[in-house]
C-alpha cells in the first residue's frame, strides 16, 4: 500500500515507499507496451498482512496503531492476498491490465 500512500512518521520506510511507487509506475508503463501482444501486467498492493516479517506479536507496539487505522480492524492473511492474485491471473480479469489491485482492509481509504 506504500506505493499509494506515504508511511506514517513513526515508520521509517522512505526507500521502501519509493520502490513501491516505482512498481506501480512500471506496471502502468509496461502494460501499455505489452497489451497489444495479449500480455496483461498488473500489480498487487497489499496492506498489512500477518506474516513472520511482523514478528511474533503483530498486535503490539507500532502495529496496534496501524491496525486501528484500518477500517476492517485487523491484519490481512496471506491467503486473502493470494486470492486477489489468482483473480488477476484468471480469465475473469481478461480485460484488466495496468491495474494495481489494493487489498488492505480499507487502510488507504482513510
Amino acid at each position: 500500500m506504500y506505493g499509494l500512500i506515504a508511511p506514517p512518521r513513526n515508520i521509517p520506510a522512505t526507500q521502501y515507499t519509493a520502490a513501491k511507487h516505482a512498481v506501480i509506475g512500471l506496471t502502468k508503463a509496461d502494460s501499455v507496451g505489452y497489451a497489444p501482444h495479449g500480455i496483461r501486467i498488473n500489480s498487487m498492493c497489499p496492506g498489512y498482512v500477518e506474516t513472520p516479517l511482523l514478528g511474533e506479536t503483530p498486535a503490539s507496539g507500532v502495529m496496534v496503531g496501524e491496525i486501528a487505522k484500518t477500517p476492517m480492524g485487523r491484519l490481512g492473511s496471506p491467503e486473502e492476498i493470494a486470492d486477489c492474485i489468482v483473480f488477476l491471473a484468471s480469465p475473469m480479469a481478461s480485460f484488466v491490465t495496468g491495474a494495481s489491485l489494493v487489498s488492505d482492509g480499507g487502510h488507504t481509504v482513510c
